[in-house]
């Protein structure tokens, strides 16, 4: 797994994650990141985009914890602030990140508050000695792994971003009630 950076044509400053390993060393290099007390692995062969957080429209009405949507090459890409959907303080957007996942159309943007870090070679937890999952990551997390003597939870970003749509739906259908549409 490789970390790149491309400046291309003046656009702003992009950071490309690659989960494939070096063929010349046997080592699991996974990229990571921490929200409030939490520490998030990504899953393994999960495509990812580290980018500078600047144009992101935001939708009136919408919940706190939606951003909005990002142009990401002519894609319309939801942007989720990944604390504030936790119930955790929300992050600065101006002084934010977006971590990228997935690949169109399925992808979608979380706002960090602090760039990704390399977690290398992480150890899987046995379930013996598995911590409990918060309840505020429970159907969104899956396996634990130890690196550096802390936790790390493996963040499932597909079930993540199906739960913040039902969120929506959720949301809609007590607008609509509200309103006696």
């Amino acid at each position: 797994m490789s970390l790149a950076m491309e400046l291309l044509n003046n656009e702003p400053q992009v950071e490309a994650f690659s989960d494939i390993a070096p063929s010349t060393g046997a080592y699991d290099l996974r990229h990571g990141f921490r929200v409030g007390f939490l520490q998030l692995l990504l899953q393994s062969q999960t495509r990812s985009e580290l980018l500078r957080c600047e144009q992101v429209c935001g939708i009136p009405d919408t919940p706190g914890w939606f951003v909005g949507f990002m142009n990401h090459r002519g894609e319309a890409v939801p942007v989720y602030d990944f604390a504030a959907s936790l119930g955790l303080e929300a992050t600065n957007q101006k002084e934010g990140w977006l971590l990228l996942l997935g690949e169109h159309p399925e992808a979608a943007a979380l706002l960090l508050a602090d760039t990704p870090e390399s977690v290398t070679s992480p150890q899987v937890l046995p379930q013996d000695v598995s911590l409990p999952i918060p309840d505020i990551l429970k159907n969104i997390c899956g396996g634990q792994y130890q690196h550096q003597n802390s936790v790390w939870f493996e963040l499932n970003h597909q079930a993540y971003f199906i739960a913040q749509k039902q969120r929506f739906r959720r949301a809609e259908s007590n607008l609509n009630i509200d309103q006696g549409i």
